[in-house]
């Protein structure tokens, strides 16, 4: 049945595309005479560009021929084009969200035909944004799809610098930052967890049309950000076979014809220290262009490490280099090089049971006690360099190549044990090299079929190191729950030896090791040919159909090794079974091989009761491929794919240009549902954290969002989503699961965030402005386990911008506070330690308070070639 449907959607396509090449080939016959002379009949075309009052380009912006089934949307120039017209007075109409709808009644004549369009605000009126979300531009309300679009100026409105700072404000999504190198993206309760380096995640992370998904890579600093798009639900039609359950898809800024930039510097709490800026230069006119951008973010860890250091703190310096060629009318070259380094101090792992060394126990007192002090760190470094190439056939047809490669390097320590006992000292060294190559054809037929068809191949190369090291004079107390770690002051309490203790037989007196070192490493090599298919047809004006396709060969290869690291052997090793190390059993390197062939598909219908309303329903499939992994003492397991079937229903209005409104349900069904979790073996000791197959699950729930113009110059925004994600009673066997009722973790069941922005003119050339934003969250889980005390309850954020601006100068002054109630919260519990019985947790950030200014400038092009004439 799967087959068929694949070859139904294929059919679909190619026969209505080759139709409309014969039709197109056709003469009309004239019968003048009895010798039946055929006279050609010339095409009619109509193009143009669309663009607001202020002359900028509006893509995504709506098209229609009235009367007729054909519409497009324009591209990311703001141009369109229709063929195969008629001749004579035809009615076009143009809508975008925020503008008044204009029709324009334009004589057509055969050849071609130039309609330009200015599109008019309301003096009141709701902001527009368009996506990306199909491969071509289009206004959020004429996406079928659930997503959320986050542009430069929302993100700018509310100090918005980080991805998990975003998703406050976007219903459905969850990131849980530890820190850069282990984020946790969550998606209608789905989290996206990688725990070997041949794991796929869940919630597929695009940079500029390129996947960069593995979690070290994919959370970006923002700066110079065209927008931000988050696509809830299986995507994998659309952005490939690591969009199981949704997709975020960054996009910068790129160069443009006009001279400007900007630069902004901050100072905060923390000693902050924050300056940005980009410049847009016109190298050659509508030739060449670049863009330069950069960003220098610090700040001092906000917990105290009382054995030396800082930690939770920021450091992080990022660039990136845009260039555009414009060779031809039909051809568009876009060159995009990124770096990004972090070096911040390590993460505060605080112990749950044990007080550090000022004998707190109180996270809120952002004081911790890890013994390797300024040893412990969290470092990145990403690189990546992107060649889109695209050639146009006209305005809504074209071929793009997208070639893109990319590198990721990752070291992080931490103390496991939360505390001044040297049990528990880890670190992760993670490297990955990334090469993507599509090839993708934007097709637009009769002006009815529009979509995308082609071909990916991705490779990765990626490792895996984990260290671990313990001194066993403190690693005994762990290993044997004696509840002694430290005393209640915080200080180690060691013991030399084990126990003459009966029950341990002859290993009762022995000497325990005080340097204890190992090295788990993996190594893995990825690979992906895909191809896909994906579009919408519109049977009339008002019914739409969307359906896609994408058939994916895979393979994985992973192998890894174990050894001791160090001189000292383990002697608590004869317990664990591991013998000379403690965790992780010598063993010469083993190899998985794994390949695999899939499909994924969806399926969907819209009604427009007019340009600003509409209601959809989607079916989806989504999938996550097999995960190999290495138990602790070397065996290989292979899990099998995971599954999802999405239902959802949804409806977008916009009314009267002052009111946005979206609202969507879904269900889904989980099949081998992949859970990640710390698991000791009772029969033989093992310690691992591995993904385990959890059986069944269900998520079903609601989001919705809401934007007003209030006034001129007061706008109100604001969200909700409810989600149920729990785990079946039964698996497929009817049997019992051991996660049954269990919510899913990191996901609230209730969460919404509300906010204002307020603009009033105080005085000729100067307006005041205030951004405040609340979001809120119910419980968590930190583990798909619910275990009691590893959790966080309900709490709120309150966060505010506000300042002076000056348009006239380009300057604009602000201050800026998070968590201004000073709520106190936690954002991660259980980790390293929760398998020896010792949980840590890492509190949330505390109240921090800042200032910044900046400088925007720009030179129309006129005057800026004007100025340059070299460059005419």
């Amino acid at each position: 049945m799967k087959q068929i449907l694949t070859l139904i959607l294929i059919l679909a396509v190619l026969v209505p595309a080759g139709a409309q090449q014969k039709k197109r080939g056709k003469v009309k016959r004239k019968y003048r005479n009895p010798e039946r002379i055929e006279v050609p009949v010339a095409p009619v075309f109509l193009r143009g560009k669309i663009r607001d009052a202020d002359d900028n380009l509006l893509p995504g912006a709506h098209v229609t021929v009235l009367g007729t089934k054909k519409n497009v949307h324009a591209n990311e120039d703001g141009e369109y084009f229709f063929y195969g017209l008629e001749q004579g007075i035809t009615r076009i109409q143009v809508s975008f969200v925020g503008f008044r709808t204009k029709s324009v009644d334009f004589h057509l004549q055969s050849g071609n035909n130039y309609l330009n369009f200015t599109l008019d605000e309301d003096n009141i009126r709701i902001d527009e944004i368009s996506v990306t979300a199909q491969k071509r531009n289009q206004q959020i309300l004429d996406v079928p799809i659930t997503v959320s679009g986050i542009d430069a100026e929302f993100m700018e409105d509310n100090n918005i610098t980080e991805l998990s700072e975003l998703s406050e404000f976007v219903p459905g999504l969850q990131v849980r930052m530890q820190g850069n190198n282990r984020p946790s993206f969550v998606i209608r309760g789905l989290t996206s967890d990688e725990v070997s380096p041949a794991a796929q995640p869940r919630v597929s992370v695009f940079y500029n049309n390129v996947p960069v998904s593995r979690a070290s890579g994919a959370s970006l600093e923002l700066f110079d950000m065209q927008q931000v798009e988050v696509l809830k639900g299986p995507q994998n039609t659309l952005f490939g076979r690591g969009a199981q359950i949704g997709a975020i898809h960054y996009i910068t800024n790129k160069p443009t014809s006009d001279f400007y930039g900007n630069i902004t510097a901050g100072i905060g709490d923390y000693n902050q220290r924050e300056i940005n800026g980009a410049i847009n230069i016109p190298v050659i006119k509508n030739k060449l262009m670049v863009r330069a951008a950069g960003v220098y973010d610090y700040y001092d860890g906000f917990i105290d490490n009382t054995l030396g250091g800082k930690l939770n703190g920021k450091n992080t310096a990022a660039g990136r280099f845009s260039v555009r060629f414009l060779p031809t009318f039909r051809h568009k070259i876009d060159l995009v090089l990124n770096y990004q380094k972090d070096d911040a101090p390590g993460l505060g792992f605080m112990s749950m049971n044990y007080p550090n060394t000022e004998g707190s126990t109180n996270p809120f007192d952002y004081t911790a006690s890890l013994e390797q002090g300024n040893n412990l760190a969290t470092q990145r470094d990403i690189f990546d360099a992107t060649l889109t190439m695209k050639q146009f056939n006209n305005e809504n047809n074209f071929w793009t190549s997208t070639s893109s490669y990319h590198t990721i390097g990752a070291f992080s320590r931490w103390d496991g044990d939360g505390t001044a006992a040297a049990a528990i000292d880890m670190s992760e060294d993670i490297s990955a090299r990334q090469f993507y190559q599509e090839l993708r054809y934007n097709f637009s037929k009769n002006n009815r079929l529009n979509g995308s068809l082609g071909g990916s191949f991705w490779l990765e190369k990626a490792s895996q190191d984990y260290w671990f090291s313990t001194n066993e004079q403190d690693m005994f107390h762990l290993l044997f729950a004696t509840g002694s770690l430290v005393d209640t002051t915080g200080q180690p309490v060691s013991i030399s030896n084990l126990p003459p203790d009966p029950n341990l037989g002859d290993l009762g007196g022995l000497p325990l090791a005080e340097n204890h070192e190992e090295e788990n490493t993996s190594d893995a090599t990825n690979r992906a040919l895909e191809g896909f298919l994906d579009f919408t047809y519109h049977f009339t004006p008002k019914i739409s159909a969307t359906a896609g396709a994408r058939v994916i060969s895979e393979r994985f290869k992973l192998s890894n090794q174990a050894q001791i690291a160090g001189a000292d052997a383990s002697t608590l090793g004869f317990l664990t079974g591991n013998y000379p190390n403690l965790l992780f059993a010598e063993s010469d390197q083993k190899e998985i091989k794994e390949s695999s062939f899939a499909y994924t598909y969806r399926g969907g219908l819209k009604y427009a009761f007019n340009e600003n309303t509409n209601v959809f329903v989607n079916y989806s499939k989504g999938r996550r491929p097999k995960v190999l992994q290495f138990t602790s003492t070397g065996e290989e397991q292979v899990l099998n794919a995971e599954t999802v079937d999405n239902y959802e229903l949804g409806f977008k209005t916009t009314l009267k240009q002052r009111v946005w409104f979206d609202a969507g349900i879904f269900y889904q069904e989980y099949k081998n549902f992949q859970t990640s979790a710390w698991v000791v073996e009772a029969d033989s000791g093992e310690f691992n954290y591995l993904v385990k197959d959890a059986g069944k699950a269900t998520a079903y729930g609601a989001e919705t969002s809401l934007k007003i113009a209030i006034l001129k110059g007061l706008d109100m925004f604001g969200n909700y989503a409810y989600i149920h994600a729990r785990f079946d009673s039964l698996n497929v066997n009817g049997e019992e699961q051991e996660y049954a009722e269990n919510m899913f973790r990191l996901t609230p069941e209730h969460s919404f965030a509300v906010g204002l922005h307020a603009r009033a003119q105080i005085a000729p050339g100067l307006f005041l402005f205030a951004v405040p934003s609340y979001s809120w969250r119910s419980k968590i889980y930190f583990e798909d386990a619910n275990t009691p005390g590893l959790e966080q309850a309900e709490y709120g954020l309150l966060n505010f911008r506000g300042g002076v601006e000056l348009p006239d100068q380009g300057i604009t002054i602000a201050v800026f506070g998070t968590n201004l109630l000073e709520e106190e919260y936690i954002v991660s519990a259980g980790n390293t330690g929760s398998l020896f019985g010792a949980p840590t947790q890492i509190p949330g950030a505390p109240r921090m308070i800042g200032t910044k200014v900046t400088w925007k400038f720009r030179m129309k092009e006129k005057l800026y070639y004007q100025r340059n004439r070299w460059n005419r």
